[in-house]
């Protein structure tokens, strides 16, 4: 029997040509889908997922209805994690790649004592955190060696924000989920890492400010400057961005990576 050994740069093209099964959650718009639409770009399968799944219906065509399906996804209810990793392993066997995407915001001050303020501030905390490690748990169940698993946090985990606590308290504990799962999962070649986004334009992003201007009184143009003229690079960025930074982290160029929280802020955070 002979053994060919490829260089090595040959074998990374080898390994990274592999179809692998990618679920991405929160996958509907924005950073979710720009990540699908850039990973689509090679020979992968996917399952995407969001609350809502005729959404995502449009962007499954774009990829091929053979190789993506739509899957209904609702992080704060444990039937809907547990049913959505049973259909996507069934039709596309155990996930190779976890871009854990999905997340909520709203409003949560210290100085709010009512009990709509309470539950906004469980629901933030069961879709941002204990969902997401659920998902994220079940997903690395199967996770054969080579496998990936990103979450997208924010430059929120690194410091405060005022009236925000149930988010910010999310996003830093996803730090520490990162670590604890690289960790955990290190002797299976499983590496587990965070992209920490600032302002990215999407939707959600653009709301956030909406929202910081109508409480203030001002133009959503005059609390955008404000936000872009803290950072060294003054604008925002852009989703396909983000995109890049995933490609990166799963494909082979991503082993030397665990544990990591990598910063996409424009300057905002110096670590």
């Amino acid at each position: 029997m002979v053994t060919v050994r490829l260089p090595q740069s040959e074998l990374e093209k080898h390994l990274g040509a592999r179809a692998k099964h990618v679920f991405i959650s929160g996958a509907s718009r924005g950073i979710g889908e720009a990540i699908a639409r850039r990973l689509g770009e090679a020979n992968h399968r996917f399952s995407l997922a969001a609350r809502s799944q005729n959404q995502m219906l449009g962007l499954a065509r774009d990829l091929g209805l053979e190789r993506a399906q739509a899957l209904k996804l609702d992080l704060a209810d444990d039937q809907s994690i547990d049913d959505a990793i049973v259909a996507a392993e069934s039709r596309f066997g155990p996930i190779d790649i976890l871009i854990c995407n999905a997340g909520t915001n709203g409003p949560t001050p210290l100085s709010d004592l009512s009990a709509e303020n309470r539950a906004r501030f469980r629901h933030i905390i069961d879709v941002n955190l204990t969902g997401t490690v659920f998902l994220a748990q079940l997903a690395c169940a199967h996770m054969q060696p080579g496998g990936r698993i990103v979450f997208i946090g924010s430059v929120l985990g690194r410091f405060g924000a005022p009236g925000s606590i149930a988010y910010v308290a999310s996003k830093h504990a996803i730090q520490g989920v990162v670590r604890t799962m690289a960790l955990e999962l290190a002797h299976r070649g499983i590496r587990v890492n965070a992209l920490n986004p600032g302002w990215v334009d999407t939707e959600m992003a653009r709301a956030s400010m909406q929202a910081m201007a109508d409480k203030r009184g001002v133009s959503f143009e005059k609390i955008l400057q404000q936000q872009m003229d803290v950072q060294p690079v003054r604008r925002m960025i852009k989703p396909e961005e983000v995109a890049a930074y995933v490609e990166f982290l799963v494909g082979p160029t991503g082993d030397v990576l665990t544990g990591q929280g990598i910063d996409i802020s424009c300057g905002s955070v110096m670590i």
